[in-house]
């Protein structure tokens, strides 16, 4: 188990709990972390609520259950999982624990990805051996953060620095016992949890951030929930597919909604933001595509996407946000859109 100082809540590790509108609230991690967990929505209907992602470890799907508790005594009906992605999953072993009714939902492929060991890096059940070497895996990170933080250059960084390594600290501590749960029911287009004031449809836009990631819409309310189609203030390109992520992006562009919960960030309120990412995308894949189409190599195509990408919308002019802005966003999807241009496959998968 870790020791050494952990996060206060002013390093926003903790998740935040910030009303969305009447009925709908969102737990929400603030600023930008190395180590992040997937944002929480939680949608009160008539006989219980819904929740929109579970957590991205038991100790952060504890915390969830006990704000839940403290918000509502109706019990959690159902848990929707946008994505396979750890962040967003690995709390759901404990939500379960306090709710063993609750239905759990995600798309046919997000189901499909969470019984997968070639997909996953937690195992299905508890393994005592499992569990040691996923811990020893985080605590590797540890001589990095303590070695990074010695050569920062400058306070803002050496703050940085220091502030990961106290939210790595929690981050292990939280892991110790992380389980994937697959979940019990899988759709394809569309699946409606009914309710005459806060009806959830969960959708299927299309292979973007993933291959199998499910959005929600509050219709009555005109509250998108998005997974990680939609991250801030630095998005993940990581497997991402980018021509239909485009393509899925316009269509929620097409919702009338009021307010958007993005996978990661703060609530939004306009459509301005999404639309940063749809002409960012369509920059990237324009880019790769000129220097696939002359056999141009990875490096290359990632070359292009930094000289031709104005990160400022996103990383401003922090020395800290515009290096992991490369290194979360810019890299990855340009080996995806380097790999979708010469008509290779883009796997889904921690080990890729």
């Amino acid at each position: 188990m870790s020791s050494g100082a952990l996060p206060t809540p002013e390093d926003g590790y903790y998740q935040q709990l910030v009303p969305v509108t009447k009925g709908v609230w969102a737990l929400v991690q603030t600023g930008f972390h190395l180590q992040p967990i997937g944002n929480v929505t939680i949608i009160e209907q008539a006989d219980g609520l819904v929740l929109v992602d579970a957590g991205g470890s038991p100790g952060n799907g504890r915390r969830i259950v006990d704000q839940v508790k403290a918000l509502s005594p109706k019990p959690v009906k159902a848990v929707i999982i946008t994505h396979w992605h750890g962040d967003h999953p690995l709390g759901l072993s404990e939500i379960v624990k306090a709710w063993p009714n609750a239905r759990t939902i995600a798309t046919t492929m997000t189901r499909a990805h969470l019984r997968n060991p070639a997909t996953m890096n937690t195992s299905a059940t508890p393994d005592a051996k499992a569990n040691g070497d996923y811990l020893a895996r985080i605590e590797g990170f540890r001589g990095y953060t303590a070695k990074k933080l010695k050569s920062a250059g400058d306070d803002a960084t050496r703050s940085s620095w220091a502030r990961t390594q106290r939210m790595l600290n929690q981050y292990i501590r939280d892991s110790d016992g992380a389980v994937t749960l697959s979940v019990a029911e899988g759709f394809d287009e569309r699946l409606v949890l009914a309710d005459r004031e806060t009806p959830v449809e969960a959708l299927f836009p299309g292979r973007a951030n993933t291959d199998g990631d499910a959005v929600i819409w509050l219709p009555r309310q005109r509250v998108l929930i998005t997974g990680d189609l939609v991250v801030a203030p630095i998005p993940f390109g990581f497997g991402g597919y980018p021509k239909e992520w485009v393509a899925a992006l316009e269509r929620l562009d097409r919702y009338r909604f009021v307010t958007l919960v993005p996978g990661h960030g703060a609530v939004q309120h306009d459509h301005s933001y999404l639309r940063q990412l749809i002409q960012m995308l369509k920059q990237v894949r324009t880019r790769v595509a000129a220097v696939a189409s002359r056999g141009g190599t990875p490096e290359q195509a990632t070359d292009a996407v930094v000289q031709g990408i104005d990160p400022t919308p996103f990383a401003g002019a922090d020395p800290w946000l515009l290096a992991w802005f490369r290194s979360y966003w810019i890299e990855p999807i340009a080996k995806s859109a380097w790999r979708e241009a010469r008509g290779e496959p883009i796997v889904q998968s921690l080990r890729e």
